[in-house]
């Protein structure tokens, strides 16, 4: 019998027995280990603790950026922890990744989401400092009513109507955003097809601004518009845009007037037409799409 030995991991030498038929392979190693933190409290909101869902690379020898992802939920309370499978594959690719919980239109009205979204950033880059993390290239990416929080969130730095306690005077800002088909601009939903009417006071939309019908000649209802915010001249984070021109609930417009405004402004932008592609569909976790935002992300610093 042999004693243990007592030697590193990376030093403990490779046996030289073998077996008869047996195949040797050497595999690449392409990805991370991960693991996971759960429920990490970001805020507190009355009673409502806010949460992050957190997965992060276990090699510690070099410095991460970070993804913060906001899901979508039509502006609902959020399933958290099903957002996690998908955003794995992202952290495979060697990012540390924050799910960002924000309060549903049961609990909170416009602007909460974005009040949210700008906390949980700022909390994100002090606590993940001590996870390998570079505060240096930090993103915010979201998908359906979670990319109309990460569009807000960074588009809108700095702009004090937007911020509360918990984000102004704190660094909330960030690199680049990429938005997975979410809503731009609630008053011109209904001008394309679509399976709902993002008009009335119980839609998605309605709800998320107090339980109202959409009003285009309402002040409160404008505040909601991203592409009122991208006109006076500030100095914006990058955007990656894809919108599948089959999205039955948002409509694929949505995603073209923003980009239009956006370059119309001397904003940059890019932006992917998915084709064929539904609301949340498969194609938007492929490992084709998620290999340009890994690239576009790495270009952003």
């Amino acid at each position: 019998m042999r004693k243990p030995l007592n030697i590193s991991r990376e030093d403990f030498p490779e046996t030289a027995r073998t077996s008869d038929g047996m195949i040797t392979i050497s595999p690449k190693i392409e990805n991370f280990d991960m693991y996971y933190i759960e429920d990490v409290v970001y805020l507190k909101r009355g009673v409502q603790n806010l949460t992050l869902q957190i997965i992060l690379p276990c090699d510690y020898t070099v410095l991460h950026p970070l993804i913060v992802y906001i899901p979508g939920s039509a502006f609902h309370r959020q399933e958290l922890k099903a957002s996690i499978p998908n955003i794995s594959l992202l952290a495979a690719k060697g990012y540390a990744v924050a799910v960002l919980e924000y309060r549903g239109s049961e609990d909170a009205s416009f602007p909460s989401v974005v009040l949210d979204a700008k906390a949980g950033i700022a909390f994100s880059k002090e606590y993940m400092k001590r996870y390998s993390v570079d505060n240096e290239r930090v993103f915010v990416m979201g998908d359906s009513s979670g990319a109309y929080a990460a569009l807000m969130a960074g588009l809108t730095y700095g702009v004090k109507s937007l911020e509360d306690e918990y984000s102004s005077n704190k660094d909330y800002s960030v690199k680049a955003i990429v938005d997975f088909y979410g809503p731009t601009d609630f008053t011109t939903m209904n001008d394309e097809l679509s399976t709902q009417d993002h008009t009335v006071a119980n839609s998605p939309e309605g709800l998320f601004i107090g339980g109202k019908a959409v009003d285009p000649t309402s002040e409160y209802v404008q505040h909601t518009i991203i592409k009122n915010y991208i006109k006076d001249g500030r100095k914006l984070p990058p955007i990656m845009m894809f919108h599948g021109n089959a999205d039955e609930l948002v409509p694929f417009s949505q995603s073209c007037e923003l980009y239009e405004a956006l370059k119309e402004n001397g904003h940059n932008a890019v932006f992917y037409r998915v084709k064929g592609a539904h609301h949340g569909g498969r194609e938007f976790w492929s490992d084709e799409i998620l290999s340009m935002v890994d690239k576009f992300l790495k270009t952003k610093v």
